[in-house]
């Protein structure tokens, strides 16, 4: 998931009016490409970010 996708989510569910908290289940990992990732999770239902990978 992009960040531009986890964006567009989160304004699609404000838009909404959806107020009920998402529970977070299926999660993707945000990429900036195809090869560059942010190490951080959003959730592909709501777009709310739920994880950062911990750095090494």
């Amino acid at each position: 998931m992009t960040k531009a996708e986890a964006t567009a989510l989160r304004v699609k569910r404000k838009q909404q009016g959806d107020s009920s908290q998402c529970e977070h289940r299926p999660q993707s990992l945000e990429e900036v490409d195809l090869r560059h990732s942010t190490e951080r999770y959003d959730c592909m239902e709501c777009g709310e970010p739920v994880a950062h990978k911990n750095p090494r």
